[in-house]
């Protein structure tokens, strides 16, 4: 357990056998740290805060989600996410958020204040009373005054905190003067390290450091930390805390990396991104075969620079090995470079060399199974080899390592969008999300099986979770405004697109997403105008556009160009299990729900990714009170 640190009082909250240390964000059940994602750990505060008394919702989104563009459905997916953390039994014996419809929520639940300190390391509001009790004679009732008398006290003292903190802050000029416990850093964005001399061999090093330090720190749940993906944009630019208020974190690092002979000199800094104040520094200078001595020492400085304590199972998560090889880390390193940047034709063999060189490496087994599925996602056919070679990978990741989130993250991936397996999928993804809160990609694809399951509330609430901890990535606008297409916000889906484009220029799929939207908006002009403008030549145009376009044209009585378009889908569609699905929503639209079922069908026969999107579908509206429609939704395990 943590203990308060010399001459300072701390507060705790306990219920039931849980333990809420709200100064160092963390919950307890017993001994065991338990694992509850920085939001909705903001959120049982607040509730454990102002227990018995009702917590509105709009409170809940200006405290917990301040400054961050959410909805409401966040509420709901925290709830429910906290009730299972927390076990409640709603209709059984055991339970701790009440919902007060219309109006809020309330923690009913016994809650008990403790106070410790350096001379009275736990001192309970039970035991605060005992002392005087002991006088009242046996038989005369105890006076209920003294419990007023303790809240005055407990008031008094709230007070005092409160005020002498806030003194600190104005007589010091914004945070300054303020210890690194008392700014309160909830977010952090560990930057990929300057590489001074040797670029090439040195960038892959800085990738993997970061890639490391990341997961490491984000298995601590006391943190948000930015995904790898969000960073690694920081190689162009030289102003760390102008990138960090871009990454809406509290405090960032960075540093500078550097071969010198045989030896590795790192320089780093961590800074307050809200006031540029430098909260820590350190210079490391190891040989290149203490690669991973380097890992403990920067990981474990840096974690220690930002909270008070940590103990015996944080110190073993932060100090974590996944392989012993320093040529594996450094292969598996350059493999996640290029799958960070969809290069999935060089990522394969590094992660090949990666697990020949160390078979035990967990990791490098999970970063081949992603770049195979996302073969599978973008090649026009095979894809269930592909996608069966990622499920095993997978599988043979998590008999080296069941506590890895990114191996449940590859598997639960499979079983979403290959092996149309739902519950096993959720599964996979709420591991993935217990062990380590920060997961970018399991908050991404959960969102998405949610969508197809019509979780709608839920989904969105993960979609935002995702985009809160990379809010940089152009990929997650393709989930969320999936899910606002299906709910017919087709404006706000615009605009969550055109946002990522602005971010991404080259965005393939953000383009299409755009045209999408104009054609169910019915305005064929813009989306023949769009389609144009990215195939110049008709001839070049990938099956997507050639569906819209082909649809667009008719829409517009331009025949002769319909027909010339949906000739050049049909040519795809022959080899592209992909453009037959596209093929499918243009007869739909066109009215040939004869042609529209038979591509359907071959969809559904080989297994295409794509069918997870059939039962709402806007494209497919046409064949919905379709007899074949219902029993194809069935033979999916989508029916309702």
């Amino acid at each position: 357990m943590s203990q308060a640190m010399s001459g300072k009082i701390r507060h705790f909250y306990e219920f039931s056998d849980f333990r809420l240390d709200a100064e160092n964000p963390s919950l307890w059940l017993n001994d065991r740290l338990v694992s509850v994602p920085p939001k909705a750990l903001e959120m049982l505060t607040l509730l454990v805060r102002h227990h018995d008394a009702v917590v509105s919702r709009e409170e809940l989104l200006e405290t917990v989600w301040r400054d961050t563009f959410v909805e409401e459905g966040n509420i709901n997916y925290t709830v429910s996410l906290l009730r299972k953390t927390l076990g409640e039994k709603v209709k059984g014996e055991l339970q701790f958020i009440q919902t007060v419809p219309k109006r809020g929520y309330r923690f009913i639940a016994d809650v008990r204040e403790v106070v410790e300190s350096e001379a009275d390391e736990k001192a309970t509001t039970p035991n605060l009373i005992a002392d005087s009790s002991d006088a009242i004679p046996a038989g005369e009732p105890k006076p209920q005054i003294r419990w007023h008398l303790l809240g005055i006290f407990l008031l008094g003292l709230s007070l005092t905190t409160s005020f002498a903190f806030w003194w600190k802050v104005d007589e010091r000029g914004g945070l300054a003067g303020l210890s690194v416990a008392e700014r309160n850093v909830r977010s952090v964005a560990i930057l990929p390290l300057k590489t001074l001399g040797e670029r090439e061999i040195n960038e892959s090093l800085s990738l993997g450091l970061a890639d490391s330090l990341i997961s490491r720190l984000g298995s601590l749940n006391r943190f948000a930390v930015r995904p790898l993906n969000a960073v690694k944009a920081y190689a162009d630019d030289n102003d760390p805390l102008t990138f960090g208020k871009e990454l809406k974190v509290d405090a960032i690092l960075e540093g500078t990396l550097q071969t010198i002979d045989s030896r590795l000199r790192l320089n780093m800094r961590l800074l307050d991104v809200r006031d540029g104040a430098q909260l820590w520094q350190g210079s490391f200078d190891e040989t290149k075969t203490d690669i991973f001595q380097l890992q403990d020492a920067l990981s474990l400085q840096v974690t220690e620079s930002l909270t008070s304590k940590l103990n015996q199972q944080e110190r073993a998560l932060l100090t974590k090995h996944d392989t012993e090889n320093r040529e594996a880390f450094h292969s598996y390193s350059r493999g996640r470079a290029f799958l960070e940047i969809r290069n999935i034709e060089k990522a394969i063999p590094e992660f090949q060399l990666a697990i020949r060189l160390d078979p035990n490496y967990a990791l490098a087994y999970t970063g081949l199974a992603d770049a195979y599925s996302a073969h599978a996602l973008f090649t026009s056919s095979a894809n269930a080899e592909f996608y069966n070679q990622a499920r095993a990978l997978a599988e043979k990741a998590l008999t080296l390592d069941p506590h890895l989130s990114e191996a449940h993250t590859a598997l639960g991936r499979v079983r979403y969008l290959h092996d149309w397996d739902w519950a096993g999928a959720e599964k996979s993804f709420r591991r993935a999300l217990e062990l380590n809160p920060n997961n970018v990609k399991a908050h991404q694809f959960y969102s998405r099986l949610l969508a197809t399951l019509e979780r709608t509330q839920e989904a969105l609430a993960a979609a935002h979770k995702a985009r809160e901890l990379d809010p940089r990535s152009a990929d997650l606008a393709i989930p969320l405004s999936a899910i606002l297409i299906k709910r017919g916000e087709f404006d706000e889906a615009l605009k969550v697109v055109t946002a990522a484009i602005e971010m991404d220029k080259d965005y393939r799929m953000a383009h299409r997403c755009v045209g999408t939207i104009y054609l169910l908006k019915g305005e064929y002009a813009k989306v023949i105008e769009l389609g144009n403008q990215h195939f110049p030549n008709p001839k070049e145009t990938d099956f997507a556009w050639a569906s819209m376009l082909a649809t667009a044209y008719h829409r517009v009585g331009q025949e002769n160009k319909a027909t010339q378009m949906r000739k050049h889908l049909t040519g795809l569609a022959a080899t592209d299990l992909k453009a037959l699905y596209y093929l499918a929503m243009h007869f739909s639209e066109l009215g040939h729900a004869d042609e529209a079922f038979a591509a359907l069908q071959k969809c559904f026969e080989l297994r295409e990714e794509r069918m997870i999107w059939t039962k709402d579908e806007w494209r497919l509206a046409s064949l919905r009170d379709d007899p074949r429609f219902r029993e194809l939704v069935q033979k999916m395990n989508l029916a309702r």
